[in-house]
């Protein structure tokens, strides 16, 4: 599917689920696959309520380096140490990040995920867990990790510096 179809689709699929004037006026008919995946990132409160678009969807329109390359993964084994920036872990992933020194990370685990989260040194990691997701963290000395469960059916548990707020 060429740039121009792909975005017609997402668009129109948006639409109908309720996108708003000022998002819909400002999509263009043309924008790269990098530039859609900036936007799913910052409009992924829409898209998390909407499980737009969905992961067969996503792996079969993007290609996973550049998924990789803006931290969104799906369906996948992650084993990393984590830089600074916005996760969206989408589908059955699991493994583990670890983040150190002054990272700053906001995290979202979605859908049957099972990962890990160790933060060390200075590292701040915010963690929202979704769906049926299982999530483990351990925060060392210095570090905090603030995690939001946003379904009552999400696996949650930790060691260390870390604070739990059930939103359900």
């Amino acid at each position: 599917m060429d740039n121009t179809e792909l975005n017609r689709r997402l668009k129109d699929r948006a639409v109908a689920l309720g996108l708003c004037r000022q998002w819909t006026g400002e999509w263009e008919s043309n924008e790269t696959k990098d530039h859609l995946i900036k936007k799913y990132k910052k409009g992924i409160d829409f898209c998390i309520k909407h499980d737009y678009p969905n992961n067969e969807f996503i792996k079969a329109n993007f290609p996973k380096k550049l998924l990789h390359d803006n931290l969104v993964f799906v369906d996948e084994h992650i084993d990393m140490i984590g830089k600074s920036g916005v996760y969206v872990i989408n589908g059955s992933c699991e493994g583990s990040l670890m983040f150190s020194g002054y990272s700053a990370a906001t995290v979202y685990v979605r859908h049957d995920t099972n990962i890990s989260i160790t933060a060390k040194d200075f590292a701040k990691v915010f963690v929202s867990v979704f769906d049926d997701a299982e999530l483990n963290v351990k925060a060392f000395e210095g570090s905090k990790i603030y995690v939001y469960g946003k379904s009552d059916r999400c696996k949650i548990a930790g060691a260390g510096n870390w604070l739990l707020r059930q939103s359900v």
